[in-house]
């Protein structure tokens, strides 16, 4: 790393109260290194394992966050629950939210489409990062930066929304306005029978307008649809339709 690159890395952990040591640094920057940049840059890793890593330190947080938080609540609804709070998509626009945007390293290819930008990617890249606190600064750090940063803020936006049926409100919205409804297509699962993950793309009229992910294909439908009102909000400024009132 150059000093430059050295001296954003410590600005942007110094926001989030992140010790940032020489051997913290040099982890966090693969953390944030994208498989487009190492590639171009023919470097020997990326953020990927770190994204595995950091998935399941998420994932446990979250899951103990829910089970105190929600007492009475049985499991398919803390299933419900966990699944949107640690999906691609929340975790994106948590990641957005935090500025990492800025300081993941992406290839010109995915720079030039605006990768940096997406959901998926940066999701990725904060789980990345997730992995990368646990391992360079121990467990007790890295529980209160995911708690404080990511599960709390994103409960908080899951609970004031509270299973909305985006993909309802989606259908009316593209019905009403293009005479038509929304293609969902599955792109791809992972994980193990218990523990799956499916990936949805959603289209209209032949152009992606959100991607999504969740613990089931219907709940990643849900999700890569509320990826999709926010496209068209921020695109076409159109009036969405409130969902009915209970």
């Amino acid at each position: 790393m150059d000093a430059e690159r050295i001296e954003t890395l410590r600005r942007f952990l110094e926001r989030f109260e992140l010790p940032a040591d020489e051997n913290a640094l040099a982890l966090i920057d693969v953390a944030l290194t994208h498989r487009s940049f190492s590639f171009e840059r023919q470097l020997s890793y990326d953020n990927e394992r770190l994204e595995f890593l950091g998935d399941a330190v998420v994932g446990l947080l979250a899951a103990e966050h829910l089970y105190r938080r929600y007492e009475n609540a049985r499991e398919g609804e803390l299933s419900k629950r966990k699944g949107r709070v640690v999906s691609r998509t929340a975790l994106g626009r948590q990641a957005r939210a935090m500025g990492l945007d800025a300081v993941v390293c992406v290839g010109r290819g995915e720079e030039r489409t605006g990768g940096r930008h997406r959901p998926v990617l940066i999701g990725s890249a904060l789980e990345a990062l997730v992995g990368a606190v646990y391992v360079a600064m121990g467990w007790d750090v890295a529980s209160r930066f995911v708690r404080r940063h990511i599960i709390e803020p994103l409960d908080a936006i899951a609970g004031a929304e509270d299973l909305t049926d985006h993909k309802s409100l989606l259908q009316e919205l593209v019905q009403k306005r293009f005479q038509t409804t929304p293609e969902y297509r599955l792109i791809r699962e992972s994980g193990p029978e218990h523990q799956k993950r499916f990936f949805v793309e959603v289209f209209v009229r032949g152009e992606k307008w959100g991607e999504g992910t969740g613990p089931r294909k219907k709940a990643a439908e849900n999700d890569a649809a509320r990826a999709a009102l926010e496209f068209f909000q921020q695109t076409m400024e159109p009036e969405i339709p409130e969902q009915a009132a209970e």
